[in-house]
C-alpha cells in the first residue's frame, strides 16, 4: 500500500486566529440563548409560585444575601438589563482573547515545527468502489483515489 508523505512545516496564525473567533462566537451565542431560554422558565416559574430568588437562595444557603455581597464589592449590577449588557460585552471581548491567545498558541507551534523540522503527514489511500460494466475488475489506482487535504 502505497502512502503519500507530506510535511508540515507551519500553520497560518490568522487562519487559526479567524478559526477560533468564529468557533468561540457561535458557542458563545449558542450559551447566551441556551442559558437566557432556562433563565426565563426559571423566572417564570419562580414568579408564578411567589417565591423571589433571594428566598431560593436562603433554602440552600441560609443567611446568604447576594444583594449585599454584591453592592460590598460595588457589583451592584447583577440583575436587570444592566447585568446582561455587561455579560455579553465580556463575553464578546473575551472571543478576542481566545483567539489571540490561540493565534500565540500556534506561533509557538510554529517556533517547534522549524525546531525539529516539521510533523511528516501520512495520506493514506481512499477505496474506491468500482461499479462499472466489469464490476470483477479493479481499475488501476491513480491519483485520484488518493485523499490529500492540506
Amino acid at each position: 500500500m502505497k502512502v503519500d508523505r507530506r510535511i508540515l512545516r507551519s500553520v497560518s496564525e490568522f487562519s487559526i486566529f479567524k478559526y477560533v473567533l468564529v468557533a468561540y462566537l457561535i458557542f458563545f451565542i449558542l450559551y447566551v440563548i441556551i442559558f437566557a431560554i432556562i433563565g426565563l422558565i426559571g423566572w417564570a416559574m419562580l414568579a408564578s409560585s411567589g417565591i423571589t430568588f433571594q428566598e431560593l437562595i436562603n433554602t440552600f444557603m441560609p443567611g446568604l444575601n447576594m444583594n449585599q455581597m454584591l453592592g460590598g464589592m460595588g457589583l451592584n449590577i447583577g440583575s436587570g438589563a444592566l447585568g446582561i449588557i455587561l455579560f455579553i460585552i465580556v463575553g464578546l471581548v473575551a472571543s478576542v482573547f481566545a483567539a489571540a491567545l490561540a493565534a500565540l498558541s500556534t506561533w509557538i507551534f510554529n517556533v517547534v515545527l522549524r525546531i525539529t523540522g516539521g510533523v511528516e503527514l501520512r495520506f493514506t489511500p481512499v477505496r474506491v468502489e468500482y461499479q462499472g460494466q466489469n464490476s470483477g475488475q479493479r481499475p488501476e489506482q491513480t491519483s485520484k483515489d488518493y485523499q490529500m487535504n492540506y
